[in-house]
């Protein structure tokens, strides 16, 4: 399809939507039974935006659309363009792949190969890549009419499948969207997780299948604080977890006073046991393992009170309670800013950041410098804005946090060189961001995450240069 033709088609959608937004713009003048069939049209209508979704996502990755950001990552072009999450830019890039990239190529023969062998290899590799070409047509054909929450719970579900998994990801990627046709989504995701756990099974024997697919997430902090955990672990940890968590399911366990009548459910308890068993772990301000580090200014303290928060390295918002339970004075370092906003400079002649440092740079930021990531500082690295081996120094003025897929994407030698952008920092204010290439503007963090660092707080009560003048 040529470019002239993309654009009437998005002309009309486009004109279509602001005709149908203006109609419901009061749904109290509409009447319901006039428009149900309508609406349940649009929904039939709108069932190929996932598939095209999909298929923008796989074209952008194969063109090596971040260059277009300054990034060598797709990912950052469809977040920073298309102003999408980057749970649903993945989501958008693993369903493209699903569908329109080729299987991947054999494994290459065995070096004592007899000719027999290689004729059975090569009768086998050509059934295996036809059956993978109907395989990706077919799903083709069926994704036509599968919605992007149909597509979005295929992909989900068959991330749990095993390599070894029979049958494979195609081919139940093709029967879920054949079974999608019956089953409303709620059930589509029951079935295919059942089929899942069967292909597994069925598969051949693989002992590490549970520990390649072990991971630990930690989801955003909710309204309250709290945070929702979701993992999948191995057996020796998962028993090696219960084991430690055990001591502390029964009544009164990890309590002052054990004659107190305990109304904790078990799994509170288990929840304070977690906590017993992280405050004992070594945690060292010269180091920094497990610490948690706290961003306050003067005018925090003057300002104290019952409600007060503060922004930490992992992310997460403390308030007073939550610092007392986890005993600041004895795990936690706190960072005391200037007027201007900025933390002390400490400064040395090594390539590795120290912790003194990352604690300041933590207390600049807050998460990761680059416009809108939100990266909490404990994941982030400590990058040379004038590379070290450029004659950049280990000093607060030429260091700035920054997440590990910015900092691998970022170009040291500020030439544009493969489409990449560069960490720079304002020579007015000192504030750090990035640069999409020579010449382009400087671009910061200006998200909710990193307005809530400490130097953040500081500069918005200041009176200083508009986000225009420091880009310049």
């Amino acid at each position: 399809m040529t470019r002239l033709n993309v654009g009437e088609a998005v002309d009309q959608i486009q004109a279509g939507m602001s005709s149908l937004s203006a109609l419901m713009a009061d749904p109290s003048l509409v009447s319901f039974d006039e428009v149900a069939g309508e609406f349940e049209r649009l929904e039939q209508a709108l069932v190929a935006r996932g598939r095209v979704d999909a298929a923008f996502a796989w074209l952008a990755e194969s063109a090596d659309a971040g260059r277009l950001v300054g990034s060598t990552h797709a990912i950052d072009y469809l977040t920073a363009q298309l102003g999408i999450s980057r749970r649903e830019a993945w989501s958008r890039l693993r369903t493209g792949t699903s569908l329109f990239s080729p299987p991947p190529p054999p494994p290459p023969p065995e070096p004592a190969e007899t000719e027999e062998e290689r004729r059975a290899r090569e009768q086998e590799e050509a059934e295996r890549a036809e059956k993978a070409r109907k395989d990706r047509e077919e799903a083709l054909r069926k994704s036509k009419e599968a919605s992007t929450e149909i597509l979005r719970i295929i992909d989900q579900e068959l991330a749990d499948l095993s390599d070894a998994a029979d049958p494979d990801r195609s081919r139940l990627y093709n029967l879920a969207l054949s079974e999608a046709r019956y089953r409303r989504p709620e059930d589509l995701r029951t079935w295919l997780r059942r089929q899942v756990t069967l292909a597994n099974q069925k598969g051949a024997t693989d002992l590490l299948a549970a520990y390649r697919r072990r991971f630990l997430t930690i989801g955003e902090p909710e309204a309250d604080g709290s945070c929702t955990i979701r993992g999948r672990l191995p057996a020796a940890i998962a028993a090696a977890l219960k084991a430690a968590l055990a001591p502390g399911e029964r009544p009164g366990a990890n309590l002052d006073d054990e004659e107190l009548e305990d109304t904790r459910t078990r799994g509170q308890r288990r929840v304070d046991q977690l906590m017993t068993i992280l405050g004992t772990q070594p945690s060292s301000l010269g180091h920094g393992m497990g610490s948690v580090l706290l961003s306050v200014t003067a005018e925090d303290i003057d300002n104290l009170s019952p409600t007060s928060e503060f922004s930490t390295n992992t992310g997460d918002r403390l308030n007073l309670m939550d610092i007392l339970r986890l005993g600041a004075a004895k795990f936690d370092a706190m960072v005391l800013h200037d007027t201007e906003g900025q933390p002390l400079a400490l400064g040395r002649g090594r390539r590795t950041a120290s912790f003194s440092q990352r604690l300041a740079l933590f207390a600049a930021q807050g998460v990761c410098g680059c416009p809108d990531c939100t990266t909490a500082a404990v994941h982030n690295d400590a990058h040379h804005i004038t590379a070290w081996d450029q004659g950049g120094p280990t000093d607060l003025i030429n260091l700035m946090l920054v997440c590990p897929p910015h900092h691998a994407a970022n170009d040291d030698s500020r030439t544009g060189a493969g489409g990449r952008g560069y960490l720079d920092r304002c020579p007015v204010t000192g504030r750090v961001g990035r640069r999409a290439g020579p010449g382009q503007p400087l671009r910061f963090n200006e998200t909710q995450a990193a307005s809530e660092s400490g130097g953040a707080r500081i500069r918005a009560r200041q009176n200083r240069p508009s986000a225009e003048d420091e880009a310049a």
